[in-house]
């Protein structure tokens, strides 16, 4: 049994390793004041000492790594199919969540279900592609000093994807209780983007 899987997907990230990162440059106002002594006289008597201030500002540009997607011409592209792929790892973390509520019908197990389907292609073309941005995320650093740092990625705010997934021929009902689930749940690099299904194609 074949499934025409057409997605629409929210704030997708890029995932780090799909591509090479690009040079994002920021720009940083950076405002200073100084201050100077100055005296008041009357009659050449000095009757009160000060500091004025000066206010300067300044621009800074720093140049940081940018997380981007993997380009294919004009298009952009996402490594949604096969065992590791995104998609994947949205159907393993919702078929976790459906076990651990002994949801009909993965009372007793999830992972033979997610090995029985194939997803194709591993790269996917995402189309109606709105809103491309930057995107800044903190981080904390791993190790004793546990700094926070930001990090930069490309974002896209909309976009739609179309997957074909094989499985047995009894497994419909199964994957219909899976794909509900999924709808909402943390997609995605960094866990910020969410799926919706468009369409469902049965073959």
């Amino acid at each position: 049994m074949k499934c025409k899987l057409t997605l629409e997907i929210q704030n997708l990230h890029a995932c780090p390793g799909d591509a090479a990162p690009s040079i994002y440059t920021q720009s940083r106002l950076i405002k200073m004041t100084t201050f100077a002594p100055t005296e008041l006289t009357v009659d050449g008597q000095v009757v009160r000492t000060s500091d004025e201030g000066v206010k300067t500002e300044s621009k800074r540009d720093k140049e940081l790594p940018l997380f981007e997607f993997r380009r294919n011409g004009d298009n952009y592209v996402a490594r949604f199919g096969g065992p590791y792929g995104k998609i994947m790892g949205l159907f393993k973390e919702t078929g976790g969540t459906l076990y651990s509520r002994k949801v009909p019908p993965f009372k007793t197990s999830y992972k033979p279900f997610l090995k029985s389907l194939n997803i194709r292609p591993q790269w996917v073309t995402l189309d109606d592609v709105e809103g491309v941005e930057v995107a800044t995320i903190p981080q904390i650093t791993a190790g004793r000093s546990k700094s926070l740092i930001l990090q930069y990625y490309r974002k896209i705010n909309r976009c739609t994807a179309t997957l074909n997934i094989d499985m047995p021929d009894d497994a419909r009902p199964t994957f219909e209780t899976l794909i509900a689930q999924a709808v909402g749940m943390p997609f995605g690099p960094k866990r910020r983007g969410e799926i919706d299904v468009l369409a469902m194609e049965w073959d």
